[in-house]
């Protein structure tokens, strides 16, 4: 577990919609050369030489499948570079959102739990997104959106307090949080998957899911994780490892 104590004799902040980020402190902490800024176009568009860019708003996020992601202040938006042919690019997201995960729990104690593949859930609502992008043959982004201290007001006046949630997290330890999340990515990308650990964070497992496959709509019930992070869903005899797209968790449906 982290302890991530802030040495105040480092009196270098960005005072991003009252998050205190200590840039000398998170390159100190993790051997990044980062970049902070208050606000910006997209974190993807403008991480530019930088190892990590942070920014306090995003004037046009992009989520999966380029649509919109809504990016209030009160929130982080980071995207970290990782390079190595060492890196599986098909268990980088899932593993990814464990090192989500175990940075909330340790840095912040809120538990949370992982709808498969890209989101993280916080009292059963969405608090933090992920999107990762090959830019070139072994380098990657990953993209990381959180709801860290953002207002719930922001988001019930755009709409979205029904799915999306603040975990209301204090500023001081921005720094902290930060620092840890890009530790813990860092590790992830050279670690082995653990297909037992996400499966029993994963919301979808032991529900009937549906997803596109193959240009059709199909439901099935979700057993298991793979080593690969696919997400294997039985449909009568026969079972489809799902590694990519949007899948629904269907509500008051029972399983078999």
């Amino acid at each position: 577990m982290y302890d991530l104590k802030l040495d105040f004799s480092l009196l270098i902040y960005y005072n991003i919609a009252m998050l205190l980020l200590n840039e000398k402190f998170i390159r100190m902490h993790t051997g990044l050369n980062v970049n902070i800024v208050e606000s910006c176009t997209s974190t993807f568009d403008e991480i530019g030489k930088y190892d990590a860019i942070i920014a306090g708003r995003q004037i046009n996020g992009v989520g999966r499948g380029n649509h919109t992601f809504f990016c209030p202040d009160g929130g982080l938006y980071i995207v970290m570079r990782v390079q190595g042919v060492y890196i599986d690019p098909h268990t980088l997201t899932p593993a990814v959102g464990l090192a989500m995960h175990d940075t909330i729990q340790a840095i912040l104690g809120l538990p949370t739990r992982i709808k498969w593949v890209n989101d993280i859930l916080y009292k059963g609502k969405k608090a933090a997104g992920i999107l990762c992008k090959c830019v070139r043959k072994a380098e990657y982004l990953v993209g990381i959106g959180v709801n860290y201290a953002t207002d719930p007001v922001e988001l019930e006046n755009a709409g979205l307090s029904d799915i999306a949630i603040s975990l209301e997290a204090p500023p001081s330890r921005a720094s902290a949080f930060v620092t840890g999340l890009l530790r813990m990515i860092k590790r992830a990308t050279i670690a082995t998957f653990d297909p037992i650990k996400y499966g029993k964070l994963c919301v979808n497992i032991g529900k009937i899911v549906e997803f596109n496959h193959n240009g059709v709509i199909v439901r099935g019930f979700a057993e298991r994780i793979d080593a690969d992070g696919s997400l294997i869903v039985r449909i009568g005899n026969a079972t489809i490892a799902v590694d990519a797209g949007e899948v629904s968790i269907l509500r008051n449906v029972p399983t078999p």
